[in-house]
């Protein structure tokens, strides 16, 4: 069984599945050890291990590196991939590398490329136009090799301070491109409202 119908498996049969974030071998094997279902391998995370600031300055190679961390855990590993390194043809290139390195999922932001951190206490953000967004989901769809190679597509419409309304405007669109999930990201705890419920649901009923 491939690591991505692991994971399909173990969300479908909980409902909820914890996933820890892990950016080295050792990492990865504490949160085998501590008994998470998978692991997040995000480009924040190695960014801080290198120093550097989170801007898209860690390169596809380096974080595709982090397949060291697949040799000491038989967990299934989401690769935060930002912004997918560019544009649609760079998300094509994008989803057949992580197939080949063995992640089991791809999370990717509707940020422009270079991104500036979620964190950025000024809170100034610059997303993609929802349909060029669509596009770059619609690539990441029609690419991978396995079909349960999960595509999770990430809003960043409410860190923008573009309101909930927009960012399920967007969710819901990412959803119709293909996406198996829905990753709405906030920095504060809200109360979605009901008809949030499609988005938040869809895709492991394929």
């Amino acid at each position: 069984m491939s690591k991505a119908k692991q994971l399909r498996e173990r969300m479908a049969d909980r409902g909820l599945v914890h996933i820890m974030a892990a950016h080295s071998p050792l990492s990865a094997i504490l949160a085998q050890e501590a008994g998470f279902d998978g692991l997040w391998a995000s480009g924040f995370e190695l960014s801080a291990l290198y120093g550097l600031a989170d801007m898209s300055l860690i390169t596809m190679t380096q974080h595709l590196d982090m397949r060291a961390i697949a040799s000491q855990s038989s967990l299934p590993i989401v690769a935060d991939i930002d912004t997918g390194y560019g544009n649609a043809l760079n998300v094509i290139h994008a989803i057949r590398e992580y197939e080949k390195a063995g992640t089991a999922a791809v999370v990717i932001e509707d940020k422009t490329f270079p991104k500036v951190t979620s964190l950025a206490a000024d809170g100034r953000q610059e997303l993609l136009r929802i349909e060029e967004f669509r596009g770059k989901i619609e690539a990441a769809v029609s690419t991978r090799s396995d079909p349960d190679f999960l595509v999770i597509a990430r809003t960043e419409a409410l860190i923008a301070g573009l309101g909930e309304d927009e960012a399920l405007k967007r969710g819901m669109a990412y959803a119709e491109a293909g996406a198996d999930m829905i990753l709405i990201h906030s920095r504060r705890r809200i109360r979605p409202k009901s008809r949030a419920s499609p988005v938040l649901g869809k895709g492991l009923s394929r």
